[in-house]
């Protein structure tokens, strides 16, 4: 028999913004309520009872801060995720500090960032539950104890041997471990036999141990120590990150620590990838803005290079006009110069001045032209790409650090390649990463690069190799180059996200990224690209 699918009830005057989330939410397989105003969305809430509050924080009638309040002192257990505009964090601390569970911006640009906040928050909320239920029944059993001592004893242990949860009881005040469960001696790997007669703090890390020592010595009564991340090691030395709940019950007429223990290592790295995704955003979000800066630019240069190009032009015009009469004036004025030159070396001169004008302009509009074409954003699906032209593209714009660092860079490009799957302004972006993590690998002008393209015979498509002689890696740093924030170079401004943005964008095409490398000997980054297909008729041959 299937669940009954989660209800959401979204609150929001904006009714575009509305609309649009909860149609977003229903397409992920939610039943939404909706409501225009504060006031509206308490009613629906008391008379429907939803899993989950989406509000907007500044709506009349009733604004969200005032439903976050009323449900956080009458529906607790309710979770509630605020809203509001980019830019607004005093918004958002004022909401969470009124008992919000999460916090998203408007507009919503990530669709991803909503069912990643949906989840945090619903297991947050499944904790929370536990937890009540495990207080409750935890409190039932000491009320059990109190009427009928054998037999609530007898329920404590089979609800102490059989809990998931590592459970150990410690005498007070010198924390010697009285009990452990099967649970505790899997999360530490010791047999529950080798556990007794240890003390509770020697399980943690030198550093943890005077916190939690002071911690559990102030429990009385009714009070409770809770910590959710305490640094551990397993009887392996395996690094373990540890919740731990204490507080004092009494077994017979002896009071001891009943501390519930759980392995929180897995969260914490859950945790840990959703703020490497939101750093990934920030990062996009960066890029985009940097685009936008490059394609204003390009257009400023265009303006003064076109000025060049035309008066280059003209200029020559004037000076082959002027060129007769000069000659003219020479052969009646021996020794006649212009420029410190002597007039028989200005024509050659002047005609390779011009010519490096004219030049140097068309150099310059075509790098403008590639900066422009790199700063276009991509379309909303994959797209034929030339890997000829992405490379020749990514060259030119690298052109003149290129020759500030090595004497020695080779073009190697195969010809009649395939077309390939994906946007050229990404690939050219990936190509660019490379090929500047290759320049600053070298340590001398006289080591080389080669970038070389070639069709990919075994899976169809195209491949594109960036191979140089400069430092090369250990297996070490090979094996965690895509990792996000992983850099060799973060005391000269590396950020560690271009090649795990890199990464991405090529399994985003159906690609891969994959290194060669051996300290001394350089590095290979060779990218393997799909070949594009059109619908209805396959890959492009």
């Amino acid at each position: 028999m299937s669940e009954a699918p989660i209800t959401i009830l979204v609150i929001d005057d904006e009714m575009l913004a509305r609309e649009s989330l909860a149609s977003c939410l229903e397409e992920q397989g939610y039943c939404v309520l909706q409501a225009s105003d504060g006031s509206q969305g308490l009613e629906l809430l008391y008379r429907h009872r939803p899993t989950l509050v989406f509000t907007d924080l500044r709506m009349p009638v009733m604004s969200g801060f005032e439903v976050v309040e009323r449900l956080t002192q009458e529906l607790p257990e309710v979770p509630i995720i605020a809203m509001s505009g980019v830019g607004n964090f005093g918004e958002a601390i004022r909401a969470m500090h009124l008992g919000a569970w999460g916090y998203i911006t408007k507009p919503i640009m990530n669709l991803d960032e909503i069912g990643i906040t949906i989840a945090r928050v619903l297991e947050r909320a499944r904790l929370v539950r536990e937890n009540l239920e495990y207080r409750q029944r935890l409190e039932h059993l000491v009320e059990e104890r109190t009427r009928q001592l054998r037999q609530s004893e007898q329920r404590f242990y089979q609800f102490f041997l059989k809990h998931d949860d590592a459970i150990i009881l410690c005498r007070v005040p010198d924390l010697v471990i009285l009990d452990a469960n099967p649970a505790a001696s899997k999360l530490f790997g010791f047999p529950c036999q080798e556990i007794l007669a240890r003390k509770l703090p020697l399980f943690f890390a030198t550093a943890e141990r005077p916190d939690l020592i002071a911690g559990l010595a102030r429990l009385t009564g009714e009070s409770f120590f809770l910590r959710e991340h305490l640094e551990a090691k397993d009887r392996a030395g395996t690094e373990l990150v540890v919740s731990l709940k204490a507080w004092s019950i009494t077994i017979g007429n002896e009071t001891v620590l009943y501390c519930s223990l759980r392995n929180a290592t897995e969260k914490i790295m859950l945790e840990k990838r959703l703020q490497d995704s939101q750093t990934r955003l920030i990062q996009a979000h960066k890029l985009a803005s940097i685009g936008m800066l490059a394609s204003g630019i390009a257009h400023e240069i265009n303006n003064p290079n076109n000025l060049i190009a035309f008066n280059t032009d003209l200029l020559a015009e004037v000076w082959r006009d002027s060129l007769p009469v000069l000659a003219g004036h020479a052969g009646t004025h021996p020794g006649f110069t212009l420029g410190g030159l002597p007039f028989g070396e200005v024509p050659v001169t002047t005609d390779r001045l011009f010519k490096g004008l004219v030049d140097g302009s068309r150099r310059i509009d075509a790098i403008v032209g590639q900066l422009k074409q790199y700063a276009r954003p991509g379309g909303t699906g994959a797209e034929g790409c030339d890997v000829n032209r992405a490379v020749t593209s990514a060259v030119t714009l690298l052109d003149h650090q290129i020759k500030r660092i090595t004497d020695r860079f080779e073009l190697k490009l195969s010809p009649d390649l395939p077309p390939v799957r994906g946007f050229p302004q990404q690939i050219e972006q990936v190509l660019i990463n490379l090929i500047s993590n290759a320049l600053q690998a070298l340590p001398g002008r006289e080591r080389g690069i080669v970038v070389s393209t070639a069709r990919d015979e075994e899976r169809g498509g195209g491949t594109i190799m960036v191979a140089d002689e400069g430092v090369g890696m250990s297996r070490e740093t090979l094996a965690r180059l895509t990792e996000p924030f992983f850099s060799t170079r973060h005391e000269s401004g590396g950020t560690g996200l271009g090649l795990s943005i890199s990464d991405s964008i090529l399994r985003e095409h159906g690609g891969a990224l994959c290194f060669e490398s051996e300290e001394g000997k350089g590095t290979r980054a060779i990218i393997h690209l799909p070949p594009c297909v059109v619908p209805g008729q396959g890959a492009i041959p």
